[in-house]
């Protein structure tokens, strides 16, 4: 691949893209189209199911005349979905350099009305640990939060591995996470400790702290430990994150591994509240995935800027 200046990718360079049916996940696909990638644009539903926006897009590449986008079906929650995705990426696709992990739900019930009430605005919510009231959170959907945001999240991330391109300006892993997966808003310092520290971080050690945690949410006890606010969501966020910095230690010959907030972006999951567009928090993603080669590895990035865990 012929690179010009900082720009390490061209037309042949290959970035897939989950949870692209709307929002965020959208416009990182456009954004990374407009600068002449390959996108392998995905999302659970299949194509004739998709948002109007994700159609509009599709068809306006198609009639364009522009073949690097393409649509294909996967729900990274099921491992049947992300081996047949994979299979296709082999066949059909071949290597890729991008993979940026967006898909993620988030499952606690918010009174958004509540809020709205006490004059807590979104920002307010999502970024001030102390600020819990008007949530609640289930068992069972604290579960499919943290099967799909983690354990999804790395099954198709440890598929695609042997999928990477070899190459002098490194593949880039993006992991999509969230203000709220920030170390701080455990409110036990062990569990903090369990992962923060790099040297001894395995995923064992992740697994374990999700393990607590569900069985905290179960029994009702315990809970004192846990994020006060979208506990399952802000779990499976710090894990995500914990998650990269192990990936970035284990992949740091092949790949730059990174996570990143985008900001409080008017999407479904903040009930359009939030204070930037989608195309804006796409822009804080794709900077990431296209930071210049000896870019860093193992970081966290709040709206582009480099932050702590």
């Amino acid at each position: 691949m012929e690179a010009k200046g900082s720009e390490w990718w061209s037309g042949e360079t290959v970035a897939v893209v989950t949870g692209a049916n709307r929002g965020i996940g959208l416009e990182i696909c456009r954004q990374l189209a407009d600068k002449g990638l390959i996108v392998i644009m995905t999302a659970r539903k299949p194509q004739e199911e998709l948002s109007s926006s994700a159609k509009q897009f599709l068809q306006e590449a198609a009639e364009m005349g522009r073949k690097n986008v393409i649509f294909h079906t996967l729900d990274i929650g099921q491992e049947q979905s992300v081996l047949d995705f994979v299979d296709w990426l082999k066949l059909h696709v071949g290597n890729i350099d991008i993979l940026v992990n967006n898909a993620g739900i988030q499952t606690a019930d918010v009174d958004w009305g509540f809020l709205k009430q006490n004059n807590i605005d979104v920002r307010t919510f999502l970024g001030t640990p102390n600020c819990g009231s008007g949530t609640s959170e289930s068992h069972e959907l604290a579960k499919e939060c943290i099967n799909n945001n983690y354990y999804g999240t790395k099954m198709l991330t440890n598929a695609i591995l042997p999928l990477l391109r070899p190459s002098p300006y490194k593949a880039r892993i993006v992991m999509v996470s969230s203000v709220a997966g920030m170390l701080y808003y455990l409110r036990d310092e062990e569990l903090r400790k369990q992962l923060s520290e790099v040297e001894d971080l395995t995923e064992q050690k992740i697994d374990g702290v999700l393990n607590l945690f569900l069985e905290d949410l179960k029994s009702e006890k315990g809970m004192e430990k846990w994020p006060l606010k979208l506990p399952a969501y802000s779990t499976s966020k710090a894990a995500l994150n914990a998650y990269t910095r192990l990936s970035a230690s284990k992949l740091k010959a092949i790949a730059c591994v990174n996570s990143v907030h985008p900001g409080f972006v008017r999407t479904d999951i903040t009930e359009s509240t939030g204070y930037l567009s989608a195309p804006e928090g796409a822009e804080n993603v794709v900077r990431v995935a296209l930071f210049p080669v000896g870019g860093p590895s193992g970081h966290n990035f709040l709206e582009g800027e480099d932050s702590e865990f």
